[in-house]
């Protein structure tokens, strides 16, 4: 592989820029899987406060989801979208640094987004290339469904491969299937290309669970976000393209072919790596972004436009 494919990973975002705390991340230990537990250690999935809870999980490793203060938000991803603010969020709770199994009261409450986002900014300031992907993941291992998620690739010098990672829970695969987390099988995670792919072309043969009750559009989402966080740019849920406003239903046939050919080059992104960059730097509906507050300005002003 060209080593331009891999290096141009060890480019920050502001998604994954550390700032002032590179000294405090590079001092943290070097190897992956220690890495990844210590995400792990310092963020709850708020789907832990949305089902019941597991009496294993809670003597294992967070202590009792009951003991969450009650002025937190059960999900606060939108106050840690960045790197920077994750690091700070952890260390704000718990000055002592990332610690191992921190109670559910010292850790910050995120999905699998945000989880992949720390993990990527904390190997890019070791020098170690990594790069966020957003498609479906299996957390079991029979291949049946696929959930919406955020996963991580980092470049492994010694076997010259992208490794498949995932630091979103403590997962257990090892003693569950024979793996790591860390060094997942590929066939744990659908691409949002294939997704894609297979939903236009109806072949695809494994179940999705999905969001969004249309599965073409929850896909076309996690495509968008697929694309971006290849170009280094890992935006956040509710960042979509402005064009993609009013849906997939809105598109015409021409416009849904070329999410066809994105989706293609996207099945293969270091071979294709030179034409995503050209569509990047050339097609400007795909990376002018909206989102959640941005819509309301549009919204009033568009409807103050049509008063006067």
């Amino acid at each position: 592989m060209n080593s331009k494919n891999y290096t141009r990973y060890l480019d920050t975002s502001v998604y994954t820029y550390v700032g002032m705390y590179k000294d405090f991340v590079v001092s943290l230990p070097d190897d992956i899987p220690s890495i990844g537990m210590l995400v792990c250690d310092q963020i709850t999935h708020p789907s832990m406060y949305f089902t019941e809870p597991s009496s294993y999980l809670e003597d294992t490793y967070f202590g009792k989801f009951a003991s969450y203060p009650k002025h937190r938000f059960k999900n606060e991803d939108e106050l840690y979208i960045t790197a920077v603010a994750m690091i700070a969020g952890i260390l704000r709770l718990d000055e002592s640094g990332f610690t191992k199994h921190r109670d559910v009261t010292k850790r910050i409450t995120v999905s699998c987004r945000q989880a992949s986002i720390l993990f990527s900014a904390i190997l890019k300031a070791k020098g170690i290339p990594c790069r966020s992907r957003a498609g479906f993941m299996d957390f079991g291992d029979a291949g049946d469904s696929y959930m919406e998620h955020w996963v991580n690739e980092y470049w492994d010098f010694k076997e010259n491969r992208w490794i498949l990672a995932d630091v979103d829970g403590y997962y257990e695969y090892e003693q569950r299937f024979g793996y790591s987390q860390f060094d997942l099988p590929r066939r744990k995670f659908v691409t949002a290309s294939e997704a894609w792919l297979g939903l236009r072309k109806n072949t695809l043969q494994k179940k999705l669970d999905l969001f969004s009750p249309d599965p073409l559009e929850g896909v076309c989402e996690y495509l968008m976000m697929d694309f971006h966080a290849l170009m280094n740019n890992e935006i956040f849920y509710s960042y979509q393209p402005l064009y993609l406003r009013g849906g997939i239903k809105a598109l015409k046939e021409d416009e849904l072919c070329e999410l066809d050919h994105l989706a293609e080059l996207l099945a293969e992104p270091d071979r294709n790596m030179e034409q995503l960059e050209h569509l990047w730097a050339a097609n400007e509906k795909l990376y002018t972004l909206t989102n959640n507050t941005q819509n309301i300005y549009y919204d009033t002003f568009q409807q103050t436009e049509a008063i006067s």
